[in-house]
């Protein structure tokens, strides 16, 4: 299928927005055009509250970690008064990087490169060169760290990265998903235990797509997960979502179900009964389970490159049990098979894309359908 003059034409989509059973899959130059990724970034994820980490990964006021997104390097960090906050990872003297470190503890924030130093609130106390000024009019010089907008909601961070004037509030952009299904599983307690970053070659959208259907589980996933019955979720807001009721832990291998740990502590409703698989749009994929959680966060580098940050956790109180080192490794190794199968297959789609024709969406890609629709809707309504 050769890719029009016009790729933003509503007319090449008109299959896409047919009923499910009717509808073919979006054409091959939205996984692969620069010019459509660029639009994406401007009306899907610069508008977007992001996931940042973990309200507990900041337990204490100096605690601090580093991230990238969107090619933005981002400092979160704790302060004095307990809140936490979200700056840009740029020192405003000469815009070097303020840490390089991962994650740690600090009782103030100091660039390496002229040790400006910034309380943990941002705000400038110390800048050779400039020894003529007090702490006072240090602090007036407009000079402090820029801060990016930043929330918390039952424990997890969330960012935004674009103009704030026209943001929605985080409340508006989560809609029910705290009350649904964040509150419920306890996301609060939950402490990160692994976190890794790398970059795959293929487009953000083929990843989170094969988050929201389970026909392929049967077949890349046959030794890992195997079949997965789900319903949709009831969502409000940004976020869509699955959810498989079952007693036992989609987190660990079929027959060893009744070797991990117990449910986490304080669980209701649903939550108690079985696992909620959510994307808050465009791109975080969060799973929770009744007795771990774990998130595949996706984040465009290209057309064909995307930046994946994946997250391990478990409940303090697990965290605590003296036979959590031996019990947890059954968990990893679990997890990181169906991560290396989804990112394989990803990849391996990628590589088929290029000049291809649209399929069709089958009854199990119901919820792909409605995404691929939600992506038509932002990035063809941008004018």
């Amino acid at each position: 299928m050769r890719k029009p003059v016009d790729i933003f034409d509503p007319s090449h989509y008109a299959r896409t927005r047919l009923p499910r059973e009717r509808a073919e899959t979006l054409p091959h130059w939205v996984y692969t055009d620069e010019a459509w990724f660029q639009r994406e970034v401007e009306t899907l994820f610069r508008p977007a509250w992001h996931f940042a980490g973990l309200a507990t990964s900041v337990a204490e006021p100096g605690d601090f970690f580093t991230l990238r997104l969107l090619d933005e390097p981002l400092l979160i960090v704790r302060g004095d008064d307990g809140e936490v906050r979200a700056f840009r990872n740029s020192c405003r003297h000469r815009g070097a990087l303020v840490t390089d470190q991962l994650s740690g503890s600090c009782r103030g924030l100091r660039c390496p490169y002229h040790s400006w130093t910034y309380s943990l609130e941002g705000v400038l106390k110390h800048a050779p060169g400039l020894e003529g000024h007090s702490r006072e009019e240090l602090a007036g010089l407009g000079k402090d760290l820029l801060q990016v907008p930043c929330g918390v909601r039952e424990g997890l961070i969330f960012v935004h990265l674009g103009d704030p004037a026209t943001a929605p509030t985080l409340d508006d952009y989560l809609g029910n998903y705290p009350s649904t299904v964040a509150a419920p599983h306890q996301t609060a307690q939950m402490v990160a235990v692994q976190q890794r970053e790398y970059v795959l070659d293929s487009n953000w959208k083929l990843y989170v797509e094969v988050d929201m259907e389970t026909l392929h589980t049967k077949h890349i996933h046959r030794g890992s997960i195997g079949e997965q019955p789900v319903t949709v979720s009831e969502s409000q807001g940004h976020w869509i979502g699955v959810y498989h009721e079952s007693p036992h832990t989609p987190a660990l291998y079929p027959g060893e179900e009744q070797t991990g740990f117990p449910h986490t502590t304080g669980l209701t409703g649903a939550a108690a009964r079985g696992t909620h698989f959510s994307i808050l749009l465009p791109g975080f994929f969060l799973v929770t389970a009744q007795d771990v959680m774990w998130w595949i966060h996706k984040i465009p580098d290209s057309a064909t490159r995307t930046r994946v940050r994946v997250g391990y956790a478990f409940p303090a109180t697990t965290l605590e049990r003296e036979d959590f080192d031996e019990v947890s490794k059954r968990y990893y190794r679990r997890l990181d098979q169906v991560i290396e199968e989804d990112d394989w297959i990803t990849e391996y789609q990628q590589k088929g894309l290029n000049a291809s024709s649209p399929g069709c969406y089958v009854p199990e890609e119901h919820v792909v359908h409605r995404l691929d629709n939600w992506i038509l809707d932002q990035v063809l309504h941008a004018d």
